[in-house]
């Protein structure tokens, strides 16, 4: 297949190191060596993962990534001082953090794997890529009310676009993007705002990092321009509530035979050994073989 290079982005922090860790040895077990891992950590939580730093993989500190000067308080894990002493919370400060991954990576597509996630079958490249397009998770109709609806107004206002939901949920897992796109994006709100990209994305307090990047490709640059095709099924098995982990721990759950991974939400409450062990005996369920090697 002739595709071009890609990129797993991670974003993390010190209580996510140990599920990070898990995360990096499924890729190094399921995906080829030739796509690069880029992990972004706050510089106070590095030395918990500077090991991971070797290989295709890259441990980047989010201060010397993300432009604009944002700052971790000392007191406040989960807040950081942003550009005017602006408070940002680490939600958010995350986000920001993906939009920023051109800064961290020449290649052209990039694909972003949070820590919680573990990869659980050889990477099918080819769900990736149709006829030199990239995936773009679109779901139409979807998700149009509540926060999710309130996540599609700001990103309007930061587009200058009409505030509206734009007929389609973009968020997911192994959201998949291209630089080229990201980095008119971040051009394009320079444009609208008349203020480095990052100031009103930071200022947002309900926002989607996924959201403003689907509606900008779909609704600004158009389907002729944005190098994406659009698809609507998940290719990660996600454990949102407690009652999904028994069923996949079980045996009972429908995981979809084009899952690349399982997502584990960390705030499920469960202990780092209660997850590894769930998720053994969740690739012995989906696939005896592969849980042996490959």
């Amino acid at each position: 297949m002739n595709t071009a290079p890609l990129t797993i982005v991670t974003c993390s922090y010190g209580p996510d190191a140990g599920r990070c860790r898990r995360l990096c040895q499924s890729i190094d077990r399921f995906v080829p060596t030739t796509i690069e891992h880029c992990i972004i950590v706050p510089r106070r939580d590095y030395p918990l993962f500077s090991d991971l730093h070797q290989g295709r993989r890259r441990v980047h500190v989010t201060e010397e990534i993300v432009p604009g000067n944002f700052r971790h308080l000392p007191a406040a894990r989960k807040l950081w001082l942003g550009p005017g002493a602006w408070p940002v919370r680490g939600w958010i400060m995350q986000q920001v953090t993906k939009l920023s991954s051109n800064y961290v990576t020449d290649t052209e597509l990039l694909m972003f794997a949070d820590s919680d996630l573990e990869f659980i079958r050889p990477l099918d490249e080819a769900l990736l890529h149709r006829g030199g397009e990239l995936r773009l998770h679109r779901i139409p109709g979807a998700k149009h009310s509540g926060d999710h609806l309130q996540w599609h107004h700001r990103a309007a206002r930061l587009l200058g676009e009409q505030t509206r939901y734009f007929g389609s949920d973009y968020v997911g897992q192994l959201i998949t993007w291209r630089r080229s796109n990201l980095e008119g994006l971040q051009a394009h709100l320079e444009a609208v705002n008349g203020t480095p990209w990052y100031r009103p994305v930071a200022r947002s307090l309900k926002f989607s990092e996924y959201i403003l990047y689907g509606a900008y490709v779909e609704h600004v640059l158009g389907k002729a321009r944005n190098g994406h095709f659009y698809c609507a099924d998940e290719i990660c098995h996600c454990c949102w509530e407690p009652a999904d982990a028994v069923e996949l721990g079980n045996g009972s759950a429908v995981v979809s035979g084009r899952a690349q991974a399982i997502l584990l939400q960390s705030n499920l409450g469960l202990q780092a050994d209660q997850e590894a062990a769930l998720l053994s005996r969740a690739r012995n369920h989906i696939n005896p073989i592969v849980s042996h090697g490959h």
